[in-house]
């Protein structure tokens, strides 16, 4: 079964190198669906209920990574799917304020395709449940 992921960013050459990446081995028979917004983002996140994963920009045109966030918890859009901000902004309070608004992890691009699969694999594993001693 492939998994569909969602990819928000405005750039479309980094649209490209996801769609590179999710071809690899690891990745493979993934399916990407793609906006270049975050108003297009959460449009294709109401249509497709299967996505499992959010790749999202911060810096967008428009509705900006934090806003989609804010958006999708005022809306309890799919509020289960993790999303991952993904952007230039490298200080540490651009990560906090990614984080504290919803984020389940933070990657600084540019971005190696070892650092989408892993964070494909941290961000979508089952959450384990410890069971009674």
């Amino acid at each position: 079964m492939s998994h569909a992921y969602l990819i928000i960013d405005d750039s479309k050459l980094l649209h490209q190198m996801y769609q590179l990446i999710f071809s690899r081995p690891a990745l493979a028979g993934s399916r990407l669906i793609h906006a270049f917004d975050g108003k297009a983002g959460l449009t294709q996140l109401s249509a497709h209920p299967e996505v499992r994963l959010i790749f999202l920009d911060l810096n967008m045109p428009g509705l900006t990574g934090l806003e989609f966030l804010a958006r999708r918890r005022a809306e309890s859009l799919q509020l289960h799917v993790p999303v991952v901000m993904v952007t230039t902004e490298s200080s540490a309070e651009d990560e906090q304020r990614g984080l504290a608004a919803g984020a389940a992890a933070y990657l600084r691009k540019p971005f190696t395709p070892e650092q989408i699969e892993a964070v494909v694999a941290r961000v979508t594993q089952p959450v384990q449940v410890a069971s009674p001693s």
